[in-house]
C-alpha cells in the first residue's frame, strides 16, 4: 500500500518550557507555607522562613551567582500585602507569581 502524503508525519507534542529557578522557589515556598499550617495568618516572618527553605532546597546545587539571581528574581516577584492572608491564600498567591515567571 502506498506511503500516504496528504498528513504531515507524526510529530511529538512539543514539551512546556522548565519553569525558571525564581518560580521553581516560589513553587517550593508556597508548599512550605501550607506545610506549615493551611490556615494559621501568614506574616513576613512565615514569608520568609518558607522563601528561605524554599531557596536551600531548590538551589542548593547551582553556583553561587546563579542561585543569588534567582533568589533575588524571587524575592522581587512576590507582591507586598502579607499581612491578613492565611498561608494558603499566600500560597495561591505565591503559585500566581511563579506561572507568571515561567
Amino acid at each position: 500500500m502506498p506511503e500516504r502524503t496528504d498528513q504531515p508525519p507524526d510529530q511529538p507534542t512539543p514539551a512546556l518550557p522548565a519553569p525558571s529557578y525564581a518560580a521553581q522557589v516560589l513553587a517550593t515556598a508556597a508548599a512550605e507555607l501550607e506545610r506549615m499550617g493551611p490556615t494559621r495568618p501568614a506574616t513576613e516572618r512565615t514569608l520568609r522562613r518558607a522563601v528561605t527553605v524554599a531557596v536551600a532546597a531548590r538551589l542548593h546545587t547551582l553556583p553561587t551567582a546563579v542561585a543569588d539571581q534567582a533568589a533575588s528574581a524571587a524575592w522581587a516577584a512576590i507582591p507586598a500585602g502579607v499581612e491578613g492572608n492565611t498561608n494558603s491564600v499566600q500560597a495561591r498567591v505565591l503559585r500566581g507569581v511563579a506561572r507568571r515567571l515561567r
